[in-house]
């Protein structure tokens, strides 16, 4: 996980840096008004659609008076609950720490702005994500008879961690408001649906054996979880800050292959 972490924070840097040197050479164009407000672009041109790729632009028409805020690193707690969310990480079968994270990075998105005098904008984006579920209770995610459970190990035995990852290759879709609070700041609000679609799945443990070595291993994967998941997303944000939740809208593991979950999540993101 640390790896992974390592990985999205260059992949980050090292975008933002070619992403400088490309609005260096626009800001000439920018108000100085303009420039304190982040989200906001305005030049002579009228743009409607814009493109961007590792935080770097490129326009397909002439003009965009708001820009939306679709692309980020974003990080979040992320459990599993049953549709009502009267039970959240303590479903049968699906017992979760509440140290169960996810971590992102989106690092594509197409805005359409639309509303030239209003800050009403669509926009699409493509990035990845990565979930770990910290099973609770000295738990495992097991198949057994092509069902996912969890089970405890053997006696005497006590997972120090035990996880369930996921990666997934994720696609929001959104709306978006935004607005002008003050020279130096602007409010926005988000809401739609993100796809993803995922790369692998992996069920692991540690534990110390009877010498008290280390023991890593491997219990299985793909474990029955849907290759496509499909998740409500609400996001709140002050220039280019945000807090964000989903709730899943299909289940995580097949029908009749798993305990009957969704995945939810909270947590902010930092728009790049």
């Amino acid at each position: 996980m640390k790896k992974t972490t390592i990985l999205l924070i260059f992949i980050a840097l090292m975008s933002n840096a070619i992403c400088q040197d490309d609005t260096t050479l626009k800001s000439d164009s920018l108000t100085a008004e303009d420039k304190l407000f982040h989200g906001s672009y305005e030049t002579d041109d009228e743009r409607a659609v814009s493109t961007d790729f590792c935080f770097s632009k490129f326009t397909k028409s002439k003009k965009v008076k708001y820009k939306a805020h679709s692309h980020g690193i974003f990080a979040g707690f992320s459990n599993l609950a049953t549709r009502d969310l009267s039970e959240i990480g303590i479903v049968k079968d699906a017992e979760l720490k509440l140290s169960s994270f996810e971590i992102g990075l989106t690092i594509f998105g197409m805005n359409v702005q639309l509303s030239k005098k209003y800050g009403w904008l669509f926009f699409t984006g493509l990035g990845f994500r990565v979930q770990q579920y910290n099973a609770d209770r000295n738990y495992a995610f097991v198949e057994l008879d092509d069902v996912t459970v969890q089970i405890r190990p053997e006696e005497g035995h006590y997972y120090s961690k035990s996880r369930l990852a996921q990666w997934y290759m994720h696609l929001p879709i959104m709306f978006e408001y935004q607005k002008k609070i003050s020279k130096r700041s602007s409010f926005f609000v988000q809401t739609g649906v993100e796809l993803g679609l995922k790369l692998s799945s992996k069920s692991s443990v540690v534990y110390r054996d009877e010498r008290n070595k280390k023991i890593h291993e491997k219990l299985g994967k793909g474990m029955n979880v849907t290759p496509l998941t499909v998740d409500a997303r609400v996001e709140i944000g002050l220039n280019s800050f945000g807090l964000y939740a989903r709730y899943g809208l299909i289940e995580l593991f097949r029908k009749n292959r798993g305990p009957e979950v969704i995945p939810v999540a909270a947590g902010v993101i930092w728009h790049l």
